[in-house]
């Protein structure tokens, strides 16, 4: 489906101490489409915010790339409709289950004595090139600097104008499965030719930046943010981002052991979560876990009405939701102690865990949590020490334009993503490593070997 794009279309102007940005999240539950001001302080006043049901979008994969295109389109065409806009260029992101991170080491040697752009980009295109990262199958889409080295200083921040004769530098270097890559991209040109996607952004990335202070990256913190189908899962400690990995399982899998549990269809199960759904059967009072709900059949194929009734008790319902909740929080914290232990010593986060995503919603989810750290803590095998504290994460440093929405409905948990790649967009190391650019890179070094190598055995053989 094209977008139809009216000729003479106003659009919003763009404050000139800001830079505006349209950002598209893509969610198994929902699209959300969102524009602002980003400021030079990081404020961002939001200028708009659309949300519709997804489709063709399922745990985080493309499984109808027709149907995610018809859907993006008709978001985009009521967007635009709405608040009066062209939208030519958009960022959006890529779940964690389709991204491959790790940290690598790069340097660079100072000609001139004190380090300059050029010497710190020699650094980190250094460390990037040795990443493990499989070129074939991922495309470089971040490379975040976490702190530089001179030959007498440690923890450098910024290392440009500093004396030094070598500039050490450690990269968190995130690549993104080349296909997905590609069929994001496809699926939004397929709503309109002239439809670009400017930045592919980590998810978790994005909503880490919508949430999370400075205070808390120094002194460690584990933030998860868990959609529909998805978990993005971003780990810092002293301003360092450390640790980036998804899993394809967010909160429709809650649903599905409640339709399991129950023998009941996945849209009466997440009914039943959304409706009468917690984290623990602590929270219920004894008649509220002994009360019953009723689900009438409401898939009968025929056109009689079927007497066949489920029913449920609350507490039994909440138990299951539990146990849920406990296997992915157990595997969040396997995963954690899994890629940690490739590259880190210890893992000690004072700031706890920040929950985000629509399951984050869920009534009790945060005592659940922690009291899985608590346990974990006690395990002398674990390396990661975690502060059990656990809150609920909500998008900070905006304003809400008053055609925009609600301010309560932009800044819930469930927006981190959409809001989080405004600011990305801005503030995040966001050069995009295009496979060609890789590619002329290698060939470059190949040539300059070559040459050496053919001078050596002409001149001295």
């Amino acid at each position: 489906m094209a977008i139809k794009r009216k000729k003479g279309t106003p659009t919003v102007p763009v404050n000139e101490n800001g830079q505006q940005v349209f950002a598209l999240d893509i969610g198994s539950s929902h699209l959300r489409l969102a524009f602002g001001i980003v400021g030079d302080d990081k404020q961002i006043k939001i200028q708009g915010l659309k949300q519709c049901p997804s489709q063709g979008f399922v745990k985080g994969h493309i499984s109808d790339i027709d149907s995610l295109a018809r859907q993006i389109a008709l978001i985009v065409q009521d967007f635009q409709n709405q608040y009066g806009v062209v939208i030519e260029n958009l960022v959006t992101e890529v779940p964690g289950c389709f991204i491959s991170a790790e940290n690598q080491d790069g340097f660079a040697t100072i000609q001139s004595g004190t380090v300059t752009i050029a010497d710190r980009n020699r650094a980190i295109k250094n460390a990037i090139a040795g990443v493990k990262i499989n070129e074939s199958e991922y495309s470089i889409i971040h490379a975040i600097p976490q702190q530089y080295t001179t030959e007498d200083v440690d923890l450098v921040s910024n290392p440009i104008g500093m004396y030094a004769k070598r500039l050490e530098v450690n990269v968190h270097v995130i690549g993104c499965k080349y296909i997905f890559k590609k069929n994001i991209e496809q699926a939004i040109k397929m709503t309109n030719p002239d439809l670009n996607v400017s930045s592919l952004i980590y998810a978790g990335n994005a909503a880490s930046s919508a949430v999370l202070r400075a205070s808390e990256k120094d002194i460690g913190v584990i933030h998860v943010d868990i959609g529909g189908g998805t978990v993005n899962v971003t780990v810092y400690e002293g301003n360092r981002q450390l640790l980036s990995f998804g899993i394809n399982d967010g909160g429709e899998y809650i649903t599905k052991m409640i339709a399991k549990e129950f023998s009941i269809s996945m849209k009466n199960a997440e009914s039943l979560k959304c409706t009468y759904g917690c984290a623990d059967v602590r929270m219920l009072t004894e008649d509220a876990a002994n009360s019953s709900i009723v689900i009438p059949d409401t898939e009968s194929n025929t056109s009689q009405v079927s007497s066949k009734e489920v029913t449920i008790r609350t507490g039994a319902l909440v138990d299951v939701i539990n146990r849920a909740l406990r296997s992915m929080f157990e595997l969040i914290f396997q995963q954690i102690d899994y890629y940690g232990r490739e590259t880190l010593k210890s893992l000690e986060i004072g700031a706890g865990v920040v929950l985000t995503g629509g399951t984050s919603k869920l009534p009790g989810i945060e005592q659940v949590a922690s009291e899985i750290i608590k346990e974990l803590n006690y395990q002398d095998n674990t390396f990661i020490k975690c502060n059990p504290k656990v809150s609920v994460g909500h998008p900070i440093g905006i304003s809400v334009f008053e055609d925009a929405g609600s301010p309560g409905f932009i800044s819930d948990s469930d927006k981190a993503v959409v809001i989080g790649l405004l600011r990305s967009a801005k503030f995040d190391d966001l050069k995009q490593y295009t496979d060609d650019e890789l590619r002329e890179e290698r060939e470059k070094n190949r040539g300059v070997v070559k040459s050496v190598y053919d001078w050596v055995r002409r001149e001295l053989f």
